[in-house]
């Protein structure tokens, strides 16, 4: 029995990831010293992003919530809206694929079509995931709410703004030495001296 649908945390068996995809090929990375360090501002959606809900044929139905509501318009300028949109758009994909997929089962579609299902739903997990990586570095991630096999609703966690530190404030402490009484107020001017006790050595 194979399983249609991505559910979190326990992660997607890899039968389903890799069947019929073959070996990946090698892929040259650049050496860890060489690539730059992301500031916040720079995790944006991709260009090309394009809100399905624009599409002609968008399934209303297959569309999560974001955070228990509706979800920002297409048009939203916000980065956060935006980068929460880009994940609801992965989550929806993988509604619409295990909807067609659940549907295909009932009529006990050919092997292919059901192959060619899993492979798609495989293919939109690994995009899934390559999101997620791509936020992981600011802690920008989408927690879904599962009803069934369908992705209900993406509880967005949000990476805490900067916070400015308060000014360093000084600090004064004062602690008491054994025999420090002892000694003559005519002995504490002048060149330093060394005055030893039976049981503390105090350099003055």
């Amino acid at each position: 029995m194979h399983t249609a649908f991505r559910m979190r945390p326990t992660p997607r068996p890899l039968l389903h990831r890799r069947r019929g995809l073959g070996k990946r090929p090698m892929v040259n990375k650049p050496p860890l010293q060489d690539t730059k360090m992301q500031t916040p501002l720079s995790f944006e959606p991709s260009p090309d992003f394009l809100d399905p809900r624009l599409h002609r044929g968008f399934e209303r139905a297959c569309w999560p919530l974001c955070n228990g509501a509706a979800a920002p318009p297409p048009d939203s300028p916000g980065l956060h809206e935006r980068r929460c949109l880009e994940f609801l758009a992965a989550f929806y994909q993988l509604n619409v694929l295990n909807k067609q997929l659940h549907a295909s089962r009932k009529p006990r579609a050919p092997r292919r079509r059901i192959k060619t299902l899993l492979d798609k739903i495989a293919s939109a997990t690994a995009a899934l995931e390559t999101l997620e990586d791509r936020y992981a570095p600011i802690g920008f991630f989408g927690e879904p709410v599962m009803k069934g096999i369908r992705y209900q609703n993406i509880v967005f966690v949000r990476p805490e703004l900067h916070k400015r530190q308060p000014k360093a404030s000084t600090l004064s402490c004062h602690f008491a030495i054994p025999g420090l009484d002892k000694i003559p107020a005519s002995e504490l001017r002048g060149p330093v001296k060394v005055f030893r006790f039976g049981h503390e050595k105090v350099d003055l």
